[in-house]
């Protein structure tokens, strides 16, 4: 990889999940994480990140809905997400998708895929 790194915000009310995305994305990206979907958006008051992973279960403000919020933004609409959930169902993947998400990734993390599906993206 040449130049400057790209920048992923990570989102997911779970510590375990921030901390296994951080071990896994570092070698490669500079990664932030935020607990809920209020602070990325104020993480991003600061930094525009090139990526963001979100998860779908999150109380307060879950992540279809957060992902609506970006959307809505001009700043922040052609930032490429990627959900990373527990729900694995199709209808569930498809509302993501229709929401706008370039990917969407189920739980457990597998990091090789993680780190596929990222590359693609970050690259084209």
């Amino acid at each position: 990889m040449t130049g400057k790194r790209k920048t992923i915000i990570v989102v997911d009310d779970n510590n375990v999940n921030l901390v296994i995305c951080k071990t896994i994305l570092k070698p490669f990206y500079t990664v932030y994480s935020a607990v809920s979907a209020a602070k990325m958006f104020k993480l991003m008051g600061h930094i525009k990140p090139d990526l963001i992973l979100l998860d779908v279960e999150m109380p307060d403000i879950n992540g279809y809905e957060a992902a609506r919020m970006l959307k809505e933004k001009a700043d922040f609409s052609e930032i490429p997400l990627i959900f990373l959930t527990a729900r694995n169902d199709p209808v569930s993947e498809k509302v993501g998708l229709n929401l706008g998400a370039a990917d969407y990734i189920s739980k457990p993390i597998d990091s090789g895929q993680l780190i596929e599906r990222i590359g693609k993206l970050l690259s084209s």
